[in-house]
């Protein structure tokens, strides 16, 4: 039987694992927009992104060895490749938008939006019932985004410029937070793999992605060695936080996970300080405050959520009674 000890160390691990993921995907959105001031193109960027994911999925794929068992009816691959395809649309207007917006300012608006959305949607359709303190959390993240917001729409750029750039990370949470539940779902099902998805994202993107970049876009192929190793940074960064979104996501509700990845908005203004020299106003730095405050507070109630139920186990299992089953 295990120790208490490393019983109790387990509750940390979905939190740990969307806490990685944030900070991946941080240093992610800074390696965008240095690409994109660079002169590369956001589909582009995607498309390289993508190929460098089906790269590292080819080859995991002998060493892991994973079923497909999983996928056995018409309707289970249908929302497979419904999944796997609109992720690359999510992640196309979230790039573009990295390519006109500081990460920090666009990285709010999205992470904030899908945050609302996704703990709606996953209390209406996947029965995930949040707490107070949960609520409270997603009430700091939701002002976060809203100071933010109005900063950015009513700045001194023009208006017009700024509703565009408002309006692109919105649409990408739009499509994002539907995406979660699904992704919650497959996760979820038996004999399904995380790699399979990951096959299936990447590869879908490959397909297409390079028609779309050639179709609105002027890619960019001559590359000084600084760009390239922006490029790397940005693959290198992205895997990493996408596998760890999966592996969170896996242990924690899809609102919970949501919630808690939102401190990447803080993490994303601090970098923009030290990677593009931007430095926040009073407001955004209110707005981020919140965010980060709201993603704490979760991550907090979610740990000691985690352990109350190791230690009722451990009750049981000291009492020769069956373990309750397990609740998130």
């Amino acid at each position: 039987m295990e120790s208490p000890n490393m019983k109790g160390s387990t509750a940390w691990v979905g939190v740990m694992f969307l806490l990685a993921s944030a900070t991946f995907e941080s240093l992610s959105n800074e390696f965008v927009t240095l690409s994109g001031n660079e002169g590369i193109p956001g589909l582009q960027i995607l498309f390289l992104n993508r190929l460098s994911l089906l790269i590292m999925v080819a080859a995991a794929w002998p060493i892991v060895r994973p079923t497909v068992t999983g996928l056995t009816g018409y309707k289970q691959i249908g929302l497979f490749l419904l999944v796997t395809a609109s992720h690359n649309l999510e992640y196309a207007l979230a790039f573009i938008a990295l390519t006109f917006a500081d990460p920090g300012i666009a990285h709010t608006i999205r992470k904030g939006t899908k945050t609302v959305l996704t703990a709606i949607l996953g209390f209406y359709f996947l029965g995930e019932v949040l707490g107070l303190l949960d609520c409270f959390g997603i009430f700091l993240n939701f002002v976060g985004v809203a100071v933010i917001g109005y900063c950015l729409i009513f700045g001194r750029k023009p208006v017009r410029s700024n509703v565009l750039t408002f309006l692109l990370p919105t649409l990408a949470a739009a499509v994002g937070a539907p995406l979660t539940l699904l992704d919650k779902i497959l996760i979820d099902m038996k004999d399904f793999h995380m790699l399979v998805l990951l096959l299936g994202i990447s590869a879908s993107g490959c397909l297409y992605l390079p028609a779309l970049t050639y179709a609105f876009e002027n890619p960019v192929w001559n590359m000084s060695v600084q760009t390239v190793g922006y490029l790397i940074g940005v693959n290198v960064t992205y895997t990493l936080a996408i596998v760890t979104w999966y592996c969170g996501i896996r242990l924690e509700d899809a609102g919970v996970s949501t919630a808690i990845k939102v401190i990447t908005v803080p993490i994303t203004i601090a970098l923009d300080y030290f990677f593009l020299s931007k430095i926040p106003s009073t407001i955004k730095l209110v707005g981020g405050v919140l965010a980060f405050a709201g993603s704490v507070i979760i991550s907090v109630v979610t740990i000691r959520r985690h352990r109350k139920t190791e230690k009722r186990a451990e009750l049981m299992e000291e009492l020769g009674f069956d373990p309750p089953i397990e609740d998130k």
